[in-house]
């Protein structure tokens, strides 16, 4: 072997180690934006899923509310957690009546909810529900049964 090609087999030239760090660069880059670009996806995927996970909290509590008894009100949930809702009476109030015919002790109304759920006094979701109303303006001793 010469002198020469030991003196080459040693090292690498000053060419060779620009293209490797110019190489080892541009996929650092693109690594880099990669993983940029996935953080901001994971960080919307979770804001979504606490979005979901308060509306489902909040449908939840919708369904322990009578609506003729309570048409607007606000309920705090662990967490900064609030529920507000507003109702209407979209069909009228009627007797309600049992599957054999008879009339019932209840009064039953339909109305619909616009619910708004708010976190730390921030608004994070909004939805409608339809929920029935109802009152007891009958005992079982009347008339009518």
């Amino acid at each position: 072997m010469t002198r020469a090609s030991r003196r080459r087999a040693r090292g690498f030239s000053l060419l060779e180690a620009i293209v490797a760090l110019t190489v080892f660069s541009i996929c650092a880059m693109a690594l880099y934006g990669w993983l940029a670009v996935n953080l901001d996806a994971l960080v919307r995927v979770e804001a979504s899923a606490g979005s979901v996970r308060d509306g489902r909290a909040a449908l939840a509590l919708m369904e322990t509310v009578n609506p003729m008894a309570e048409p607007k009100g606000q309920r705090e949930l662990p967490g900064e957690l609030a529920v507000r809702w507003t109702s209407k009476e979209i069909d009228a109030r009627a007797p309600g009546v049992g599957m054999s015919g008879s009339v019932l002790i209840f009064d039953l109304a339909l109305y619909e909810m616009d619910v708004q759920v708010l976190r730390a006094g921030r608004e994070v979701r909004r939805f409608e529900v339809r929920r029935a109303g109802w009152e007891t303006v009958r005992s079982l001793g009347d008339d009518e049964f």
